[in-house]
């Protein structure tokens, strides 16, 4: 396990937590590169399938292409979320003492 949990324990397990995680958050620029460069592929995956389903779909039931399109995109959003609340703990872990 990369990172501990500093609500558990007494407060020195609790701090020797937060001490071994500000040691640890060097990790965490290398794991947002990872996201970045998922998120990048699916964006481009995304707006291949949205050219292969046609753009917008005129029957009543959507193309397969563009259900791919709808699921690279729904990963984007996850994966912007990911990225965001990973930047934040490694700024608080680096500007924040326990």
């Amino acid at each position: 396990m990369l990172m501990k949990d500093v609500n558990r324990g007494s407060k020195e397990e609790r701090a020797a937590a937060f001490r071994h995680n500000r040691r640890m958050r060097g990790h965490l620029p290398v794991c947002m590169l990872r996201w970045a460069a998922s998120c990048s592929v699916a964006v481009l995956l995304t707006a291949y399938f949205e050219t292969l389903g046609g753009g917008a779909a005129t029957s009543g039931t959507p193309s397969v292409f563009v259900l791919l399109a709808a699921a690279c995109a729904t990963f984007i959003a996850c994966g912007v979320c990911v990225l965001l609340t990973t930047a934040y703990v490694y700024f608080y872990l680096v500007h924040h003492d326990f």
